[in-house]
């Protein structure tokens, strides 16, 4: 069975990032330099790149051969974290996992090491923890283990509690504008051989409103 092309085509780099230009190359230069944060915080409007962005992030931190601050895609960390079964990264939907529980367990697992240099946390929808949950994140997030690093995604950043926002490097995705989505549309339509004409390649471009997963999702229909 075909993918769904929003996930045929996810980025793999921060290159492959589209219209984010103001987000990837910042990453790049301090992962070059070895100057991350402890945490990051992504934040714009659903389909911008915000958990394709951590993913890559977690590669990058892990890659055993980093090149001008971009994960080589190749090595056993890269391919580990790309299939989803690397011990490196965890993965947590704060919509559905928004209680102290789960962020206690969350915390209590941070100390194990893990096979890669550095143990990756994302956290998606991180506005939705209850008040419980964040105030417990709170003292890790002051004082991380060395190995581990911290990325939330949100959709609604005003709903972030300032006590996390202030513990954060944070980066705002933008909405994609039609005519870098258009020539994205027209790559992934070449490649998968579809005929499709400029104006209706348009047409998706301003359906999607800035939104590149909306965007594939409606080339898919097409």
């Amino acid at each position: 069975m075909a993918l769904a092309l929003y996930r045929t085509y996810r980025p793999g780099s921060l290159a492959e990032v589209i219209g984010q230009e103001h987000v990837t190359e910042p990453l790049k230069r301090a992962l070059e330099a070895g100057r991350t944060h402890h945490a990051y915080l992504f934040s714009g409007p659903r389909g911008t790149g915000k958990t394709s962005t951590a993913r890559i992030l977690a590669k990058a931190l892990n890659c055993e051969h980093l090149h001008d601050g971009e994960p080589c895609c190749e090595c056993h960390a890269c391919l580990e974290i790309e299939a989803g079964r690397s011990f490196d990264l965890m993965e947590l939907d704060a919509a559905s996992n928004n209680g102290v529980e789960a962020i206690r367990d969350l915390i209590e697992r941070s100390v194990v090491g893990s096979p890669g240099r550095t143990k990756v946390y994302i956290l998606d929808e991180v506005h939705m923890l209850s008040t419980a949950a964040s105030n417990a994140l709170l003292k890790t997030l002051e004082e991380p283990p060395a190995h581990v690093k911290f990325i939330f995604a949100t959709t609604e950043i005003r709903k972030v509690p300032v006590t996390i926002l202030s513990r954060c490097q944070r980066f705002d995705l933008r909405r994609v504008e039609p005519e870098i989505l258009v020539e994205h549309l027209a790559r992934i339509a070449d490649r998968e051989g579809m005929k499709i004409e400029q104006d209706a390649l348009a047409l998706i471009a301003r359906a999607a409103e800035g939104s590149v997963r909306d965007g594939l999702s409606l080339l898919d229909q097409a």
